[in-house]
């Protein structure tokens, strides 16, 4: 199996992963629990099941291969924090989008952030756009967009302008941590970043939880042991780690692949909510599923073009900015 289809397959295991949160936020919110305060638990026990897991080498790179934290250049630092600034913002942003809007609705609006990502990643000739590329974002957001329509299908749509705002910020965040991701601390191993990023975050959404209004929902645990395996299940199954895949799976095969890939996710989540939330599962879904399993299927078999390859591409680059070439 080469470099690119184990890349393929960590994405979309990373994704199938993420789908839990849908389910997990549904019984988190019927229980009591804010967004904020859902968020700040799910964050707290990722960062301490890759504590965990690091303390028992998994994910731990070898003595050798370890990159003393004096010796990490300054400009991956910094785009560190960026990653980690960029994963707070989509996390905050979506699960308030949850809250203005339908979660169907925000999901529609959130997952426009591969066509970002590609935009931005032709643009700044980080990548090439082929058409084999080009061909699977477009299967890639029209299975999303069906799949999505459909768990719309017979709901009542609430939405507002702030919750629409909420929703393309956060697929703005998305998109900022998926590109710097790609390369910007090389230095700093998919586990460490991991759990940086999951401490930033239960740090701040625990400060935004106190300081706006959220004590008694952040403390509710503390009260009903009942809530503590849903939110150490959140914490490792859809926190830990999945990021931890999907950082890997984006330094493997790019910033464009991944993020058509990662749209997978509301595919898995309908069909989660149909097994768990006695949800119905609409053929349209279905169809949406398999046309992103074939946007899979399409960049598994177009290996990334090194500069000057034979094969067109949509959009022309500069010879002087080649694209970055993955192994195959």
């Amino acid at each position: 199996m080469n470099d690119q289809l184990k890349g393929i397959i960590i994405v979309l295991a990373a994704a199938a992963l993420f789908s839990t949160l849908g389910v997990l936020t549904n019984v988190a919110f019927e229980s009591g629990m804010s967004p904020v305060a859902f968020a700040a638990w799910r964050e707290t026990f990722g960062a301490l099941a890759m504590i965990i897991l690091l303390f028992f080498g998994v994910g731990r790179p070898a003595l050798q291969d370890r990159v003393p934290f004096s010796q990490i250049p300054k400009a991956q630092l910094r785009n560190l924090c960026i990653g980690a600034l960029a994963f707070m913002t989509y996390s905050l942003a979506i699960f308030y989008a949850f809250v203005h809007l339908t979660v169907a609705l925000a999901y529609l609006l959130f997952y426009i952030n591969p066509a970002i990502v590609t935009l931005i990643s032709t643009i700044t000739g980080r990548e090439k756009l082929t058409k084999a590329k080009f061909i699977a974002l477009l299967l890639a957001i029209g299975g999303s967009t069906m799949a999505i329509l459909g768990q719309m299908t017979g709901e009542a749509v609430r939405f507002d302008w702030i919750g629409i705002v909420l929703a393309l910020v956060a697929a703005v965040g998305m998109s900022v941590y998926i590109l710097v991701g790609r390369s910007g601390y090389s230095s700093v191993p998919a586990s460490y970043a991991t759990t940086i990023f999951l401490l930033a975050g239960a740090l701040a959404f625990a400060i935004i939880g106190f300081s706006f209004g959220d004590k008694d929902a952040i403390l509710l645990p503390f009260q009903d042991a009942s809530h503590w395996p849903l939110l150490m299940f959140a914490g490792v199954i859809a926190a830990a780690i999945p990021t931890m895949m999907l950082l890997i799976g984006i330094r493997m095969i790019g910033a464009t692949r991944s993020s058509m890939l990662q749209i997978f996710e509301p595919v898995v989540g309908s069909v989660l909510a149909a097994i768990f939330l006695a949800q119905q599962l609409y053929f349209i879904q279905i169809v949406g599923g398999v046309l992103i399993l074939c946007a899979a299927y399409i960049l598994q078999r177009s290996p990334e073009p090194a500069a000057g390859a034979a094969e067109e591409s949509v959009v022309d680059l500069p010879a002087s900015n080649p694209p970055i070439v993955t192994k195959s």
